[in-house]
């Protein structure tokens, strides 16, 4: 009998992470249609404004292959500039605190959970393989 609740209580768990996981990525994906006039997250060159997103977290910043960066991302980048997810949270928030004269402008209404939901979507979701370069 303990054996059966123990299973049990073991499946509901399971059911309940992964509905959270899904509730989670669900909600980042929401949040990217904030993102999705500009951005693109298929790994293929675009005529968007901005950069592909396909893989950005944990990337050097201003290595997409195909985009013009502003001179102020160029600058950044040189000095090091690395998409962790704090520094993607500080860029979403506000880009110029990141990156001084930076083209990006961004008038964000996400709430702080859902810059959270958006960079975990980017990092774990499965997206599209990225295009070969």
């Amino acid at each position: 009998m303990r054996t059966l609740i123990a299973t049990a209580f073991l499946s509901l768990s399971t059911v309940a992470v992964c509905a959270q996981t899904t509730s989670s990525l669900q909600a980042g994906k929401i949040a990217f249609l904030s993102c999705a006039a500009c951005h693109s997250v298929d790994g293929k060159p675009s005529a968007k404004v901005g950069p592909d997103l396909k893989g950005i977290v944990g990337t050097d910043a201003g290595k997409v292959a195909g985009f013009a960066y502003s001179d102020a991302m160029k600058k950044a980048a040189a000095g090091g500039l690395k998409w962790d997810e704090a520094t993607l949270k500080r860029w979403i928030e506000n880009p110029a605190s990141v990156v001084p004269g930076t083209s990006m402008v961004l008038a964000s209404s996400l709430t702080s959970a859902q810059v959270d939901a958006l960079i975990s979507w980017l990092r774990d979701a499965k997206l599209p393989p990225k295009a070969a370069q």
